[in-house]
């Protein structure tokens, strides 16, 4: 009787881990889901698609703008990238890759002489994202042009400044009146 005992017991332990197992996806690394999208022309690899990667996968990328000369954003799970690099996979993973556009609307920071901050909104308008027109909270304008990295902004009615930077970090050095300063911007939209 303990034999038999011992062997319903054991039959029971053996069929509870199949069950056990036949309900569990198994062992080893979660699936994730990688999604790319390339958007206005631009290409790469990965291309464009989704994919399933095991967790710690490391994916190199590389990107293109559509043309030379563009300034291209690559966004991963809504962070800014380079253009080229490697992603470690830990979780769903989202990649936008699109031309760099600055219309809208952004907060602007810039030094005064007297190492003051003053801020503004600017609103930059165009037809296409490499040059157009802007107007400042205060009523001023100007023009701005986009080329790679290089973003120059000219005012047309408040003395002679010019405000030149990088569109990847927003930032960059104005002249005007004699001065040469620093300012930021960060997108309101």
């Amino acid at each position: 009787m303990k034999n038999f005992k011992n062997i319903v017991l054991f039959s029971l332990f053996v069929l509870s881990i199949i069950v056990f197992f036949n309900g569990c996806k198994g062992f080893g690394s979660p699936d994730y889901t990688m999604t790319v999208v390339l958007e206005d022309g631009c290409t790469g690899t990965p291309d464009a698609g989704t994919y399933i990667h095991k967790e710690f996968d490391k994916i190199e990328y590389e990107y293109k703008p559509p043309k030379k000369g563009v300034a291209i954003e690559v966004l991963v799970n809504n962070n800014d990238y380079e253009k080229k690099g490697e992603i470690q996979i830990y979780n769903n993973v989202n990649i936008v890759v699109r031309i760099k556009d600055i219309r809208g609307i952004w907060e602007f920071t810039y030094k005064t002489e007297s190492e003051n901050d003053i801020k503004m909104d600017i609103t930059f308008s165009g037809k296409t994202p490499f040059e157009g027109d802007f107007t400042d909270s205060r009523g001023y304008k100007g023009t701005w042009t986009v080329k790679e990295n290089d973003f120059t902004m000219t005012y047309s009615n408040w003395h002679d400044y010019i405000f030149t930077g990088s569109i990847k970090s927003m930032r960059g050095n104005y002249t005007g009146e004699g001065v040469e300063l620093s300012w930021s911007a960060k997108r309101k939209n």
